[in-house]
């Protein structure tokens, strides 16, 4: 499948989970496509979101944002994030990191919603009134419940995945269990990967399968599909790009300038690694030993 034709099953007024945190392994090719086809409407659920969520919200993408923090790391703020949610044009659903997982959780179990002792003396039941209090029926004890967070669309990138949609991920760590969350907490599941592989490689690494066939609507290969982002394992982040990107964020007509060069202004993903510095200046962020992974 080519990522247009992924992109264009997320309609107008879905819900959608992004895979990754902070600027780390988000799926952005397929979110510039997203934002390049005009998607409208959108609700976001995440934990940590960062340049995934900003970059929507400064494309016009979204309505609203359910999340723990939206964060550019060393980067700094995320301004399109921020600007949009201070100028009513996004609706924001504050939670934890703990309580996003635990609806996650929710939602992967077939729960109505999940109760939790983190939310004690916490601000935040009081900016979001999803928040509820309950008794416990067997020891009279009150715990706080948040809702369970069921995306209609799972969107992941990772290393690889058979043309059936067996999707590998080699290198276990907090953020891929985090997609692995999110994969059994959505309905239907999109996935770009760097190498699509052939069946014989999901045979031989059954243990390292993140999402099984049945779970997947699309899978796209897509190399460096999460750039600017760092991809654990393969490459690094693109400081430089980075810091642009916040740079031109800083006004709503600074990354208007930066939608129509890197985003609106290009053909596709193959144009856009061209214009962020080509093959070149990629291969200087893989990490040594990414191709043998692969």
């Amino acid at each position: 499948m080519r990522l247009e034709e992924a992109a264009a099953l997320i309609r107008d007024g879905s819900t959608i989970g992004v895979g990754g945190f902070g600027v780390s392994g988000h799926p952005m090719a397929l979110l510039y496509q997203l934002a390049r086809q005009e998607a409208r409407e959108l609700t976001l659920l995440g934990i940590t979101n960062g340049n995934d969520a900003d970059l929507l919200a400064g494309a016009g993408c979204l309505k609203r944002l359910e999340t723990a923090a939206v964060s550019l790391e060393e980067f700094g703020l995320a301004p399109n994030v921020r600007r949009a949610v201070e100028g009513g044009c996004i609706a924001l659903g504050e939670y934890t990191e703990t309580t996003m997982m635990d609806r996650f959780l929710a939602a992967s179990l077939g729960l109505s919603f999940f109760p939790t002792r983190v939310l004690r003396g916490s601000d935040v039941p009081k900016v979001n009134l999803d928040i509820r209090e309950i008794m416990c029926p067997y020891t009279g004890e009150m715990y706080h419940v948040v809702p369970p967070a069921r995306p209609q669309w799972a969107v992941l990138h990772a290393p690889a995945a058979d043309p059936y949609g067996n999707v590998l991920y080699p290198r276990a760590d907090a953020l891929v269990e985090f997609d692995r969350l999110l994969s059994q907490a959505a309905d239907q599941i999109i996935v770009t990967v760097e190498k699509i592989v052939p069946p014989e490689a999901v045979e031989t690494a059954s243990r390292e399968v993140l999402v099984p066939a049945f779970k997947t609507a699309a899978v796209v290969e897509v190399p460096f599909g999460a750039h600017p982002c760092g991809f654990g394992g393969w490459y690094n982040r693109d400081v430089e790009h980075l810091r642009y990107y916040v740079g031109a964020g800083r006004t709503a007509e600074g990354f208007q300038s930066y939608l129509d060069q890197h985003v609106l202004g290009v053909s596709g993903h193959a144009d856009y690694l061209h214009r962020v510095g080509g093959l070149g200046h990629l291969m200087q962020l893989r990490l040594d030993g990414a191709v043998g992974l692969l």
